[in-house]
């Protein structure tokens, strides 16, 4: 990137074509650099300057303009293991301050940890606790922080293991498979009340739900979508250097249709944060964009963002940041509208013409994950008396080469109704005739359906007709998607279905989470900030000096930099796709919405008996309700013995 930087600021004539060059194969490292951190000498620690803020963009609103990295000290404490580090672990030397990027494979982004002398070392290990300001008046006030401080100290030195799930869970659960305790990764969360006793059907999707795929298809995608830019539709030849980077985006995203941007949405509609191409957007920028405010309405929202809630659309959400990078940085003028239509049609192409599902099918041993107890799943359901079903937009051919693959030849004597071309979420809007698929042939016959028989293939048709000809009624379904809007909204809302989303992400995150101690420190920091800022304001009363405006600002800013620090082991860009920024990602309260039960796979039903009963518990993201360390704060001195 200092090429275009050269560019721009003058000098001697270069060759153009050389820039290119060394750009594109230059290395493409997924930087650790994040706002609110400073990588120096390969050591990741969070920025002490006051000078960078974050202004609102909602004007008039309670967000006021604070930093995001106060002037606090965080000088290390004693007790603290980090204090007996080496200057040269702890990266003391500061240089010229200048944010360097990390060479390749330096990085580990599945474990948060950095090279250090030839080891990996959890940026953990490398911060220290924050040292929390002192009120100038307020004794009480300071009685609080001081506590506060201490809570955080203890952690830090090891003398404390934060408490960071419920104690109803402890972190693990007991399954009904047999009896050991499994992960919270391997949990059926759940948002409503949902009786397995009284579902008659269970319903699957195909992909991404009864199979899923590694990181190879979105890769293939990838390649499929830019060679149709280069060679069909006559994009620069440069793009054909360019790879699938895995680490760059996340699902719940926006493309704003306008301005080609990547915008992450919170549950409010507010654009957090924009990436045009792979550069973030500033603050400033983002105000003027969207006309001094953040949140977009409904109607303009629909217009002008599609949503990339599917695991397919993250190729799609790649290729498009680098198509505009590349146009912006070798300012090569374009209209961000036809780029972002050019992309979208080169990816549904990929999709459309077949050639993603044919890869697939090749080399299903490359692409597909072995799921290796789909089967005992669903002999089980079956078994238990409940029917079921699979309705997928994927044609015959297809879910029938995966199916052989994962369960067996067999595999359609597991299911009452198998409904392929479905054209979700049109099936649960309109009212479509089915029609029969041959099995044998693939092609589809012209006779009227009015039965549909176990074993058999249709396609097309709606939700309506389904009902009807199985003569169920929608609340005695269970039907699990991976896709919000494609599987799960309009069934539950209009026909009183009961929905599973499978969430992939939950136990990739909280194997990042489980893997880091930085994850740990700043999660556990911003916990007791946050309750601890709580307390203070309770403590100051309805009137607010100076001093009180100014103390609060300085803890809100420290709450935020620890915030960013526990996004940053998620995904270095984007964070957690349940979160954005201090406020719940629209993602995630769509998945609330409309998601009666969320979980990592389909497979971890067998944890489960056929006849659970699931309540609302908080989701996998809940807060403790009983924190030994937040009760010492407010003066329970046995919290930390």
């Amino acid at each position: 990137s200092l090429c275009f930087l050269f560019i721009l600021g003058g000098g001697p004539a270069v060759d153009k074509s050389k820039l290119l060059s060394r750009w594109r194969t230059a290395p493409r490292t997924q930087s650790v650099i994040k706002r609110g951190f400073i990588q120096d000498d390969n050591v990741l620690r969070p920025k002490t300057s006051s000078l960078s803020f974050t202004p609102s963009l909602r004007e008039g609103s309670h967000r006021r303009m604070i930093p995001l990295s106060s002037s606090i000290s965080s000088s290390p404490d004693p007790d603290s293991p980090i204090s007996s580090m080496s200057p040269e672990a702890r990266g003391r030397k500061r240089g010229s301050g200048r944010q360097e990027r990390p060479q390749p494979n330096q990085q580990n982004g599945d474990e948060g940890t950095i090279a250090k002398e030839g080891r990996a070392v959890d940026p953990g290990e490398l911060l220290v606790p924050p040292r929390l300001p002192k009120h100038p008046t307020n004794d009480k006030v300071n009685r609080i922080l001081e506590r506060c401080q201490e809570a955080i100290t203890a952690v830090y030195a090891k003398k404390v293991e934060p408490p960071l799930k419920p104690p109803s869970s402890r972190g693990k659960f007991q399954s009904s498979e047999d009896g050991k305790e499994r992960g919270l990764e391997s949990k059926i969360f759940s948002n409503a009340n949902v009786d397995l006793g009284k579902i008659d059907v269970v319903g699957f999707d195909y992909d991404y739900t009864l199979v899923s795929y590694g990181e190879e298809l979105q890769s293939t995608i990838y390649d499929m979508a830019k060679t149709r830019l280069v060679e069909a539709m006559r994009y620069p030849t440069n793009l054909a250097e360019f790879s699938y980077d895995p680490a760059f985006a996340i699902r719940g995203l926006a493309v704003d249709l306008e301005l080609g941007w990547l915008c992450q949405l919170s549950h409010s509609s507010d654009v957090v944060q924009a990436y045009n191409g792979r550069t973030k957007v500033s603050p400033e920028k983002l105000f003027a964009a969207y006309s001094g405010s953040s949140a977009i309405p409904p109607e303009k929202r629909k217009e002008r963002f599609k949503p990339l809630n599917d695991l397919f659309s993250m190729a799609e959400a790649c290729l498009l940041a680098d198509v505009v990078d590349f146009f912006v940085k070798t300012g090569i003028p374009f209209n961000p509208r036809i780029v972002v239509e050019d992309v979208l049609k080169a990816i549904g192409s990929a999709h459309i013409s077949g050639a993603m599902h044919r890869a697939v099918l090749e080399d299903v041993e490359k692409y597909i994950e072995f799921p290796h107890h789909l089967r005992e799943i669903l002999e089980r359901f079956k078994s238990s008396g409940k029917k079921l079903w699979l309705v997928s937009n994927s044609q015959f051919w297809y879910v029938d080469g995966g199916m052989k693959h994962v369960i067996g030849d067999d595999w359609r004597d597991l299911f009452e109704v198998v409904i392929v071309g479905a054209g979700k979420p049109g099936f649960y809007t309109n009212d479509n005739p089915f029609r029969e698929v041959s099995a044998r042939t693939g092609r589809i016959k012209f006779k009227p359906i009015e039965q549909l028989e176990e074993g058999g293939v249709y396609t097309q048709g709606s939700i309506k007709q389904l009902l009807r000809i199985t003569k169920t009624s929608g609340e005695k379904v269970l039907y699990l998607g991976d896709s919000i809007f494609a599987d799960l909204s309009e069934a539950r809302r209009s026909y009183g279905i009961a929905t599973g989303a499978v969430i992939h992400e939950v136990k990739e995150e909280m194997d990042k989470q489980k893997g880091s101690a930085m994850w740990r420190y700043a999660r556990h920091t911003t916990h007791v900030l946050s309750h601890s800022f709580r307390l203070i304001q309770e403590e100051m009363g309805l009137s607010r000096s100076a001093d009180d405006i100014e103390l609060l600002d300085k803890l809100e800013s420290e709450v935020n930099r620890w915030r960013d620090i526990q996004e940053h082991v998620i995904n270095a860009n984007f964070g957690s796709i349940f979160r954005a920024g201090d406020a719940v990602s629209k993602f995630a309260a769509s998945m609330r919405r409309h998601a009666d039960l969320y979980t990592s796979s389909v497979e971890n039903l067998r944890f489960y008996s056929t006849e659970q009963r699931f309540y609302p518990d908080g989701g996998h993201e809940s807060v403790p309700f009983n924190d030994p360390l937040l009760d010492y704060i407010i003066g329970d001195d046995s919290a930390l013995l």
